[in-house]
């Protein structure tokens, strides 16, 4: 469970998904977001101590997960094929619960953002195919 190559690719991983969301939500797409909210609080502010601590157990889960999952055969391909797969779960599949029931954002905005997470959760999964090719 605590394999060099899990911590590494724990570290990897965290600072790509904190500081590569960060980029994209809070420099790239703000505009665009701003444009899609339909339900999203005015006053509503992040609170960084738990996005940091939620980021780091994604990076940990997209670490340990992946290790077993490619089963030895680690590289950028498997690792980005792994990490789509959560992309597609949390950007799709609980995104489109969210406008079911709270319609934080339209439509459009929904699907940008499942689309950023396949990207996003895609890189960190290749960063750990690297990490787990160079580590075992």
């Amino acid at each position: 469970m605590l394999s060099r190559a899990t911590l590494f690719g724990t570290l990897i991983g965290f600072i790509f998904l904190f500081f590569g969301g960060w980029i994209f939500y809070d420099s790239l797409a703000t505009d665009f977001f701003s444009q899609h909210y339909v339900n999203m609080p005015a006053m509503m502010e992040a609170d960084m101590n738990y996005i940091t601590l939620g980021v780091l157990i994604e990076a940990y889960l997209l670490s340990l997960i992946y290790g077993k999952w490619a089963q030895g055969n680690y590289n950028l391909q498997s690792g980005f094929k792994f990490g789509a797969l959560p992309g597609i779960f949390v950007g799709l599949g609980i995104n489109m619960v969210m406008l079911g029931t709270m319609e934080l954002l339209d439509i459009q905005g929904t699907l940008v953002d499942a689309a950023w997470n396949v990207v996003y959760f895609g890189i960190a999964g290749t960063l750990n195919g690297w990490v787990f090719e160079k580590l075992t």
